[in-house]
């Protein structure tokens, strides 16, 4: 028997502002997740980051690897690791990439499919 659930919003949800670009409420979290260049140059490189927040048309999530680029596809597994029940695989391509404060990469994903 399905059961409906309400969600409330919570201090976690980031509503749309004007000026931010962003069409879509985007949750804060802290998991894992699995990244793979699409590209056969980079197809060896396998990367595990980890995602601080999420919408269902992509993923920001931070790095210290450095050969990510501005316009790269990469295969993203979403969530991943034992803990997660299921993983996802999605098509996606970098958005925004920005040096973060602590010396690692944040990389802003929009997914294709």
């Amino acid at each position: 028997m399905a059961t409906a659930v309400q969600l409330h919003e919570t201090p976690d949800v980031e509503r749309h502002r004007s000026g931010h670009g962003r069409r879509r409420e985007r949750l804060k979290v802290s998991l894992p997740v699995q990244v793979q260049p699409f590209d056969a140059r980079f197809i060896d490189i396998i990367d595990v980051g980890e995602v601080s927040d999420f919408t269902r048309d992509g993923l920001y999530f931070s790095t210290c690897m450095p050969h990510y680029f501005r316009g790269m596809r990469l295969i993203v597994t979403f969530p991943f690791g034992d803990q997660a029940s299921a993983h996802k695989r999605f098509l996606a391509t970098i958005v925004r990439m920005e040096d973060r404060d602590d010396g690692s990469l944040g990389v802003a994903v929009r997914f294709l499919l």
